[in-house]
């Protein structure tokens, strides 16, 4: 039996034999890649990349097959992400995406619900110089936006409670629009009641579905019922109009001062590390120095590996992803869309090289939004 330090030691003369290899193997990539320059060749051919590993894997045991499948496949699409980085730098109009530079300007922006909703609040924190305008849905929305009566929609998308917003992902895709601006609103629930009520009067509470389950040990500990309406203050405005003394709105406490409402407890929210985030889209994909994330949404084709092969592009590119999210295709059982967010500009090479291998290697992928996100929650 060889002693354990000899065959270490030619392990790591085959791994230097590699490494030389490897970086031939990358030289001799750069080279097709120029080629395919001037041929406006295409990089990515599964057909061929299929045929070189059933010839080089032939006559190997079941076991190193796999192995060496897994090796040759991470050295072609090593191969592959190194031809589309220098295909862009050659060729800079490639780039399939061509966004605006231009600074979201608007005159009109919209959002769902009634003044005092959250919603409200962080449209007037994103465009200080507009007067929002309130319509009864997110759907409603997204539609003035695509037609042209709103330049801008202020819409939520994700709770640090309550999760993704799923509604309004399906939106972004069926109406065409993209995200232009992030905002990020600290929420703290407060119980409102009519002029007079008590915290023993009240019998029941309306909120929209996703404040009711933040508050879920405030009002399991009080018995009371919970009611869903569509926004947070539209509780505010029915608990106004109704005049019931047992009712009770969970609410922002803009919402219950603007209706005149008495404030019978604060910061009732479970969690009080408790935040929104809200978007603002338009019709135009814009993108600006300032911006730092980006989203994009993408389908896959339905073979084994193939969302783990997508994600380790990110890797390979060197780019951080920040979230996953996924909604059901309709009319396509057991097919998804997939969203994925992640850190960059759009001006940046390894992003543009990573889209532009998406672009070519995907049945379908379009880029939703470029904006800027601040580590602070803006108050």
């Amino acid at each position: 039996m060889r002693d354990l330090s000899e065959i270490r030691q030619d392990i790591n003369r085959v791994d230097e034999q590699i490494r030389a290899l490897f970086l031939e193997r990358m030289d001799l990539a750069l080279q097709v890649a120029q080629t395919k320059v001037e041929t406006d060749d295409k990089i990515y051919k599964p057909d061929r990349e299929a045929e070189i590993i059933a010839k080089r894997t032939e006559g190997m045991s079941e076991e190193l097959c796999l192995k060496y499948t897994a090796l040759l496949q991470s050295m072609i699409r090593a191969s592959r992400e190194y031809q589309y980085s220098e295909v862009l730098r050659q060729k800079p109009d490639r780039f399939p995406l061509h966004p605006s530079g231009n600074e979201l300007s608007p005159q009109t922006v919209y959002y769902q619900g009634v003044p005092g909703a959250y919603q409200e609040l962080a449209a007037r924190a994103l465009f200080p110089n507009c007067e929002p305008q309130h319509v009864p849905t997110w759907e409603q929305v997204f539609q003035s936006v695509r037609d042209g009566m709103a330049d801008v929609g202020v819409v939520p998308v994700e709770n640090s409670t309550a999760g993704t917003v799923s509604e309004v992902y399906d939106l972004l895709l069926a109406y065409d629009l993209s995200i232009n601006k992030s905002y990020i609103k600290k929420i703290s629930h407060c119980l409102a009641a009519v002029p007079g009520a008590q915290m023993s009067d009240i019998q029941s509470v309306c909120s929209h579905p996703h404040a009711l389950p933040q508050c879920h040990a405030f009002i399991t500990e009080h018995g009371l019922e919970a009611i869903e309406v569509a926004n947070t203050a539209i509780a505010a405005q029915n608990v106004q109009k109704k005049g019931d003394p047992h009712l009770a709105a969970i609410c922002s406490r803009e919402a219950a001062e603007r209706y005149g409402l008495t404030i019978l407890a604060e910061g009732i929210n479970d969690l009080k590390h408790n935040e929104t985030r809200f978007i603002a889209v338009s019709r135009t994909l814009t993108s600006r120095p300032e911006d730092n994330r980006i989203e994009i949404a993408f389908r896959i084709p339905n073979v084994a590996g193939s969302l783990g092969r997508v994600l380790d592009v990110f890797t390979h590119y060197g780019i951080d992803m920040t979230g996953i999210y996924s909604r059901p295709v309709k009319d396509s059982p057991w097919c998804y869309v997939f969203y994925v967010d992640f850190t960059g500009n759009m001006q940046d090479h390894a992003v543009q090289s990573l889209l532009y291998q998406l672009h070519e290697e995907l049945p379908y992928i379009k880029v939703i939004g470029s904006y800027p996100v601040s580590d602070a929650t803006e108050e």
